[in-house]
């Protein structure tokens, strides 16, 4: 059990899981397989390409061997919940009894793993994403469908294409995060809120120690013993969110962090919680292996 998540009498605690997904044997991929429940199975069956229904299973079985680091629950006794745009959550007994909130997200090779406790709040809301950079996307069509205006101006004021592309995937991984943090998903336009990214130059950033076992591993996936993270991005949002969880009679206080993990790759953190204060965080960083994960109960 991982003690990284300690007690604190205010503030949110975050650890956040890079984790490579790479090929895994046959016993590996047996063992993943037992852990997950009847219904995930399905959902996992039903991708046509035989890669995506392997990256479906290490993703939910490294999610269950992540989980069993905060709790005596091994990983095939953790149970599941999906909110009406499927944004998936611990049953409301399993996460009264640990307290955990988690959240996670994949893109290319590459699966990112949030677990968080706020203390001094009753509840909040928790969304993490990892973006890869495409080259060949073609970003200027889709700024006028999902980015604000003011997104949309400070990104074409970039110097040249490099930066304006690069620019592009830094807020489209701050606004996903955002939107799973609501757990309204797509159904929310990603044009009624807006970050204010400023050139990096311009942003503070904290140095966040990358841990990790294996220098092996961290030498193949080519990141860095430490990462910039930049915080407290400025966020613009509704003034009303139809979200269940909270009492929107309060008012909220978001927080929203965005970092590199590589040049290809970057992440980001939104979380929110009901007052007008931000809450002190504490933020760590793991690099694991899939297979140090798939380890027999």
């Amino acid at each position: 059990m991982t003690d990284s998540l300690t007690s604190s009498k205010n503030g949110v605690n975050v650890d956040l899981f890079f984790i490579p997904l790479n090929d895994i044997s046959a016993a590996q991929t047996s063992l993943a397989q037992s852990w997950l429940s009847d219904d995930e199975l399905a959902k996992v069956a039903r991708y046509r390409d035989p890669k995506a229904q392997m990256k479906g299973l290490q993703v939910r079985a490294a999610l269950r061997a992540v989980l069993s680091r905060y709790a005596d629950l091994l990983p095939h006794e953790w149970c599941f919940e999906y909110g009406a745009k499927g944004k998936p959550s611990l049953t409301a007994k399993l996460q009264q009894q640990t307290g955990l909130e988690f959240n996670l997200s994949h893109s290319g090779d590459w699966l990112l793993i949030g677990v968080t406790q706020f203390h001094g709040v009753e509840s909040g809301l928790f969304g993490v994403d990892i973006e890869r950079s495409r080259p060949k996307t073609d970003i200027y069509p889709i700024l006028n469908h999902y980015f604000s205006p003011q997104e949309t101006v400070a990104l074409l004021a970039l110097a040249d294409e490099a930066s304006q592309r690069q620019r592009f995937f830094d807020l489209w991984a701050l606004k996903e995060s955002y939107i799973k943090a609501t757990g309204l998903g797509l159904a929310q336009s990603l044009k009624s809120f807006a970050f204010e990214l400023k050139p990096f130059e311009q942003l503070a950033v904290e140095s966040l120690e990358l841990s990790c076992q294996d220098a092996v591993l961290r030498q193949s996936c080519g990141v860095a013993e430490r990462l910039n993270v930049y915080p407290h991005i400025p966020l613009q949002v509704p003034l009303q969110i139809p979200i269940h969880k909270l009492d929107l009679a309060d008012p909220m206080h978001w927080q929203a962090h965005f970092g590199r993990l590589t040049e290809e790759y970057r992440f980001a953190i939104s979380l929110a919680h009901a007052g007008n204060a931000s809450l002190p965080l504490t933020l760590t960083a793991q690099l694991s292996s899939i297979e140090c994960l798939l380890v027999a109960d």
